[in-house]
């Protein structure tokens, strides 16, 4: 291979809100930085102005020295195109939730996860090296036939917390002891264990809101049984479900949080708890799939769903400082792995390893 000049980016989908893709524009930034010529290619480009340097997938036009990292979040006619090419990939995958958790929620999200997990050994014979952000992650590409693997975690931006929180937000949140969970509202977050954890928190202090964030636009058959079940528990004006948000809405719910719970029962990286930590917002999660590797040893981890203690759990965090204060220096000392800084230089590393084979 003549020596590499370019290092372009493909992915899924483009546009903020998107932390793939709020992470792939960190990444082409560093890459112009160090001297590679790097676009965003993607199938869906959102309208906002800062998104219109991303261009659409088949306007890629390969050439000798090139090098494409590819995002893998589901199938999609880009992989098809990206397998057909010549050039070398370099293939990051996000993670498949099953499909089994949409079954009787949402049939299309059965289908597109089944076909995502099928059309992952598409591009084995292009991938000179596969990348996952977990072990749990790396599981799925050997198990796809990717013989050559290695593990960095997400790219993350650290912009949330340089946001300017919303006003309207902060105000709502300010005379009560608030409890937050965030994520798109599907089966697998399991947010009906959060609303169980909160009925027995409430027991303990009447004045708690739990606000629930995320969008639940292709799971609106399990957002309604949350509503639903909130209200049976008598919860309906304390839980309050917010859809999809700013990012300065966001960033308030995290600065007026003084709990996060998270009971996902399926998760490849954890971005939330990630953004919980750099926060300094305490968080108690769930030990499954890959969230142990995220947490490390922060946080609160726990291997059993015993809602009554987690809602003790919550109240000795609210109400005793000392253990509040360990919490959350544990928690930033290991917030500061996932910083930018020392993930683009894993990245600049696995690159010249790369590279030096191309060559």
């Amino acid at each position: 291979m003549t020596h590499l000049r370019a290092i372009h980016q493909m992915l899924v989908n483009a546009g903020p809100g998107n932390s793939i893709s709020q992470g792939a524009r960190l990444l082409r930034d560093a890459l112009q930085k160090w001297g590679y010529r790097s676009r965003l290619y993607a199938e869906t480009v959102a309208p906002a102005q800062h998104w219109r340097e991303v261009q659409h997938f088949r306007r890629y036009r390969p050439a000798a020295g090139e090098l494409l990292i590819v995002h893998y979040t589901q199938a999609s006619p880009l992989i098809d195109y990206v397998a057909g090419l010549e050039t070398p990939i370099l293939l990051v995958y996000h993670n498949i939730t099953p499909p089994h958790f949409f079954v009787g929620v949402n049939p299309r999200l059965v289908q597109a996860t089944q076909d995502g997990l099928t059309q992952l050994p598409a591009l084995r014979q292009r991938t000179i090296l596969a990348l996952a952000d977990s072990a749990f992650n790396e599981h799925d590409l050997r198990a796809a036939g990717y013989q050559r693997t290695a593990i960095v975690p997400v790219l993350i931006p650290e912009t949330l917390q340089q946001q300017t929180p919303s006003p309207q937000v902060l105000a709502q949140l300010q005379s009560s002891v608030n409890l937050l969970s965030v994520g798109r509202i599907a089966p697998n977050k399991r947010f009906e264990d959060v609303i169980k954890v909160f009925f027995y928190y409430r027991q303990l202090e009447p004045r708690a809101r739990l606000f629930l964030v995320g969008s639940g636009a292709n799971t609106r058959p399990y957002l309604a049984w949350l509503r639903e079940f909130a209200a049976w528990l008598g919860l309906g004006d304390s839980v309050t479900f917010t859809g999809h948000v700013s990012d300065a809405e966001l960033a308030a719910y995290y600065r007026r949080a003084d709990a996060f719970i998270y009971m996902s029962e399926h998760e490849g990286f954890g971005i939330p708890p990630v953004e919980s930590m750099r926060f300094g917002v305490p968080v108690l999660a769930y030990a499954a799939a890959a969230i142990p590797e995220t947490m490390g040893e922060a946080g609160v981890l726990v291997s059993e769903k015993d809602y009554p203690v987690l809602a003790e759990v919550l109240h000795l965090l609210h109400t005793d400082p000392e253990l509040r204060g360990r919490v959350v220096a544990r928690q930033y000392e290991r917030v500061s792995d996932f910083s930018p800084q020392i993930v683009l230089t894993r990245w600049r590393k696995l690159l010249e390893q790369v590279l030096a084979e191309l060559a």
